[in-house]
């Protein structure tokens, strides 16, 4: 995942958040794959959550740790199947927003985390 879309995805968390907060964003831990009936070590970027507040069944203080070869599959899976987010992502990690954040972390996660964020307006009229 490129960092850009990366820190905007940590941004929506931390600013928008209701029950679950972004713990660490800058922790490399190992994680085992399996490919092929091989198993290998990789040393990589993890996103580490933890919730502030109980919220369906979780307690507060539970973490869930999602590696970055999780989230590059969740991006790849968005983008296939929504092409508007296909074309703002292309134009960089600005175009990035709560409700695209939420999928990618849904996604990676297997359905097991909602963060069910608050998008707060952008632009106050007076």
């Amino acid at each position: 995942m490129r960092n850009t879309i990366y820190r905007q995805m940590v941004y929506w968390i931390n600013n928008n958040r209701t029950w679950i907060e972004v713990a660490d964003a800058y922790v490399y831990k190992e994680h085992i794959l399996t490919r092929n009936g091989r198993t290998t070590c990789l040393v990589g970027r993890t996103l580490v959550l933890r919730a502030f507040r109980e919220h369906d069944g979780y307690a507060v203080g539970q973490t869930w740790d999602i590696p970055d070869h999780e989230l590059d599959r969740a991006l790849a899976a968005y983008r296939k199947s929504d092409y508007s987010f296909k074309c703002r992502i292309k134009k960089g990690g600005s175009y990035l927003t709560a409700k695209d954040a939420e999928t990618i972390i849904r996604l990676a996660t297997h359905d097991v985390i909602h963060l069910e964020l608050i998008e707060q307006p952008t632009h106050k009229y007076y």
